[in-house]
Order: C-alpha cells, then sequence, then structure tokens
C-alpha cells in the first residue's frame, strides 16, 4: 500500500509509554502505525529521527476575541501562533464585538473565523442571565461546551460579555439548569465578585497599588469560594461542569472531593500558575497580570503536586493578548490594567519543560496537552495515535534547549 505521509524513525507517545514506530497516513487520517524498518512506501516521507511524536495539542482555553481589535490579534495571526507553538486544533472562547451568545451569533462567529483559521477551532457558547432562552440554540449551532464568568464585566466591555456572566446565585441555578439540558460541560471562571471588590477596597485603601497588590486583592480564597459554590450547585443539579484556569492546589482538592462523592466535575490550570509566582508582579507590574493572580511558591509547587496526581484534567493557555501600551496603562493602579497573558507559543515548550524536570512523564503530558481534552469534549478523532484517528502531530525534540 502506498501511503500519503510517512514520518519515519521518530518514537510515538503513548498512553502506556513512548515506543520507535513509523507514521503512516492517508486522506488525512492515521492509517498505520508500523514497526522501524519497515518496507512501506509514500508519496511524502519525512524522517525525524530523534523526535517524539505526540498526539496533535489542543488548546481549550483561547480568547483571540475576534473580531475584536485586529491590532490585538486576528483569528489568523492567533492561528498561526498556535500552529508556531505546536496546537493543531483550539477552542475559542466565546468575549468578542460578536459574542458568542445565541445561535445565530455563534453561527456569524465561526462563518467569519473559517477563512481565517490555519488550525481546527471549536467555539465556547457563552451562557448568563441575559441569555437564558439563547443557551439551547448555541448547542444546536455547534457549540463544543459553555462558559460562564462569575464576575461583572469592565464597564467599558459590557457588550462583549453579554450574556457570558452572571453574579447572583440564585439566577445562576437557571443558567446551569439551561446548561444542563444541554448535555454539554459547563465551565466557570470561578472568582467571587463581592469577595474580590472587598478585598481590592482594603489593599488599595492600605496604600498598595502596583505588583503583587493584585494578588493581594485576589487572594485564593476568592478563587476556592466561588469553586466550592459552583460545585454544591453542580451536585444538586447533576450538571456538569469544570473549573478553569485554576491557581489554588486548595480548589483541586475541591474539585477531587467533588467528584469522589458523584459530581461530574473536572479542573483545568495554565502555565502561569506552573511556572510563575506574585513575585513576577513585582518585577513585571500590569505585564504579569492575569485573573486569578499569579500565587506563591508554595501554591506552585502544590499544583505541580495536584497535576502529577491526575487532578487536572487539562491543560491550557488562557491566551489572552493585550498591546504594550494598555497594559502600561495600568502601572498605578494595577486594578485600572486588563488581566490576560499570551500564551499560545509557549504552551508546549513549557510542560516539555516540566517533563525534563521529572515533575510529569512525557505520556502525562500528551494527556494533558491533548487527550485528556479529547476524551472529556467527545472528540473521538482527535487526540490519539490511532489508526482512523485525525493525522494532527505535534512533533517535538525533548533534548532541544529552548528560551
Amino acid at each position: 500500500m502506498r501511503y500519503d505521509l510517512l514520518l519515519t524513525g521518530g518514537t510515538v507517545v503513548l498512553p502506556d509509554g513512548c515506543r520507535a514506530a513509523d507514521v503512516a497516513v492517508r486522506n488525512g487520517r492515521i492509517e498505520a502505525l508500523l514497526p522501524p524498518g519497515n518496507d512501506a512506501s509514500a508519496a511524502a516521507i519525512c524522517t525525524i529521527g530523534g523526535l517524539h511524536v505526540l498526539p496533535g495539542v489542543i488548546d481549550t482555553h483561547v480568547h483571540t476575541r475576534y473580531p475584536g481589535i485586529d491590532a490585538r490579534e486576528d483569528f489568523a495571526s492567533g492561528t498561526a501562533a498556535a500552529a508556531l507553538g505546536g496546537i493543531t486544533t483550539l477552542f475559542e472562547m466565546p468575549i468578542s464585538r460578536l459574542p458568542a451568545n445565541s445561535g445565530e451569533s455563534l453561527a456569524r462567529r465561526a462563518a467569519m473565523m473559517r477563512p481565517q483559521a490555519y488550525i481546527d477551532y471549536a467555539l465556547y457558547g457563552g451562557a448568563g442571565h441575559q441569555n437564558l432562552g439563547d443557551i439551547a440554540s448555541q448547542a444546536e449551532a455547534g457549540a463544543i461546551t459553555f462558559k460562564t464568568f462569575l464576575q461583572p464585566p469592565p464597564p467599558a466591555r459590557l457588550a462583549e460579555f453579554f450574556g457570558l456572566w452572571c453574579t447572583d446565585e440564585a439566577l445562576l441555578v437557571d443558567v446551569m439548569r439551561a446548561v444542563g439540558r444541554t448535555g454539554l460541560r459547563h465551565a466557570f471562571h470561578c472568582e467571587h465578585a463581592g469577595m474580590a471588590a472587598a478585598f481590592t477596597h482594603q489593599v488599595e485603601g492600605a496604600g498598595h497599588t502596583t505588583g503583587r497588590a493584585h494578588a493581594l486583592s485576589r487572594p485564593s480564597i476568592v478563587e476556592e469560594v466561588s469553586a466550592a459554590m459552583v460545585l454544591a450547585m453542580a451536585g444538586a443539579l447533576g450538571t456538569k461542569v469544570q473549573v478553569v484556569h485554576v491557581s489554588s492546589p486548595r480548589t483541586l482538592q475541591l474539585v477531587a472531593a467533588a467528584r469522589a462523592h458523584g459530581v461530574d466535575a473536572t479542573a483545568e490550570t495554565c502555565p502561569p500558575y506552573l511556572f510563575f509566582t506574585d513575585e513576577a508582579l513585582d518585577r513585571l507590574g500590569a505585564f504579569a497580570k492575569c485573573n486569578p493572580p499569579l500565587r506563591s511558591d508554595a501554591d506552585r509547587l502544590g499544583m505541580w503536586q495536584g497535576v502529577a496526581a491526575g487532578l487536572v484534567a487539562r491543560i491550557g493557555t488562557d491566551h489572552s493578548p493585550f498591546l504594550d501600551e494598555e497594559k502600561e496603562r495600568g502601572h498605578d493602579p494595577i486594578s485600572s490594567a486588563p488581566p490576560g497573558l499570551c500564551g499560545l507559543e509557549v504552551l508546549v515548550p513549557l510542560i516539555l519543560t516540566g517533563v525534563y524536570e521529572r515533575r510529569i512523564t512525557l505520556p502525562q503530558a500528551a494527556h494533558l496537552l491533548s487527550t485528556g481534552a479529547a476524551d472529556l469534549f467527545h472528540l473521538p478523532q482527535k487526540g490519539r495515535l490511532v489508526p482512523g484517528a485525525d493525522a494532527d502531530f505535534t512533533i517535538v525534540d525533548t533534548e532541544a534547549p529552548w528560551m
């Protein structure tokens, strides 16, 4: 049999370990994993001796915000950056100047993205108290999952967040029920709005307005209390939930405890909470500002322990770009700076650094970056190196230095 493409001389990363194998591709799908030294022929042969083949990386937490402010990023530049970083599929969050908050808006957004996309993509739907009647139509239009923010949006960005947020716990029950009826997983940005506002007032009132003031204004209890509320509601309502960009090891424990009691709950984290600490806020100011904020080194190490123990279902970037001048305007007070860090081009190298440091194994990295997301969001053609799966590969040199 003649294949379209043959990857030869590499090592494939499988759930049960790594082994030498050639990967044969036909019609955009994996046709076979062949033993080394086979006599297969192909229209194109790529020799990758010394390299490892991972299933194509899936970044399930991206904010290109397209259509939005093209000077920050458009969908072409965002998906190109993702491809450069080894990401073959991304899930776009609902925030946009055309927010995904109805079936019609989600379909329009997907159609606008299609001509610009360098890689595969899926869209989150938005679920809030303002668009309860439009949640079902988003699932029908193809939403991969739903997102709800548990804080009010910045006043200048209300239009971008229409139908994406809810701060009233009673109304949130209705939102969760509406998402639950779609059968899709419901992702939450868990930070308690009232506590964050109160702590920010206290910190700024004490004269702390720059750098680490951001972390002090949103201590980990702000995330933990919010996550505990979502998990309690999910248990009572029987809905499937995910706590995204977890920054606190205690939140991971809350999710694990809920799961042990029958709640269909999972946790996601992001590289900043594994590689940076709140010290970066003092050093870099608003350029290190994200929500939830960076934590202590003890929290960072605790997050790695949770990842290694299997308490994290997946790792995404929470890629969220802003212009330099937008960040610089928020130097003092830092509360005025927009929160967000870029991540598409550094996700894979950073997690491979974790492998190099022996915090996790290469098969664990493949699960966290790809297979886990494919399983969680029911994408049987993605996230695995098996015959019949899409021929999406992330090929890496595990010995190469990177900065």
